[in-house]
């Protein structure tokens, strides 16, 4: 089935496949977090479309193997292509328990036959990712230095997010470098957004 990404919290569970697909990188990030906020770093394993094909075994090995003080285990796949659909089939077949499994993938065509299974599978989660429009970019923005309690004008927002080009992983970037550059500046101008978002991406830097 196909889900908007703002309702990933409600399909969270311990039994869960998902396909994360598409061109928004700083998006893709986030759904993660989200999936993963609840695990701990033991319970969570990496692998890429590469790996399991190298070592299958491991992979099932993995998935299967159970103990006692990890109940719960979340397993990502990076660069996933439709060479993996078979795999999936096979994990469905077998119903396991206590797994969830995150398949990351670039866009996936329409035709794509890993897009069309996961998007006509009730038991399985599609969540297209596409390039974030202009407000949702200022939401982000607008919230982080509201959690901040920094005051900052519209005209500042908009410049951070247009010196971001307009991308959701740049605008946390710029966003994360101005904190670390205000301190305890509780106000941003527009000449301090100015200069803010030309200084140098080395967050090491400081005033």
């Amino acid at each position: 089935m196909i889900i908007k990404n703002y309702e990933i919290k409600k399909f969270i569970n311990n039994n869960q496949i998902f396909l994360i697909h598409g061109e928004n990188e700083g998006l893709k990030e986030d759904i993660i977090l989200d999936i993963t906020s609840k695990y701990s770093k033991e319970s969570i394993t990496k692998y890429t479309e590469k790996d399991i094909q190298d070592n299958l075994d491991d992979f099932y090995n993995t998935i299967l193997s159970q103990s006692f003080f990890e109940i719960n285990k979340v397993i990502l796949v990076n660069d996933v292509t439709d060479k993996l659909k078979n795999e999936i089939e096979i994990i469905l077949d077998k119903n396991i328990k206590d797994v969830s499994i995150v398949l990351i993938s670039k866009t996936l065509e329409k035709k794509s036959k890993l897009r069309n299974f996961f998007e006509k599978d009730k038991n399985l989660i599609s969540i297209p990712v596409y390039k974030d429009d202009h407000r949702t970019l200022l939401n982000i923005a607008n919230n982080f230095f509201k959690q901040k309690k920094i005051v900052i004008s519209p005209e500042s927002l908009n410049l951070i997010i247009e010196r971001s080009s307009e991308d959701r992983k740049n605008l946390k970037n710029e966003l994360y470098k101005i904190e670390n550059f205000i301190r305890n500046k509780k106000k941003i101008d527009i000449n301090d957004a100015r200069k803010l978002t030309n200084l140098s991406e080395d967050l090491s830097i400081r005033k």
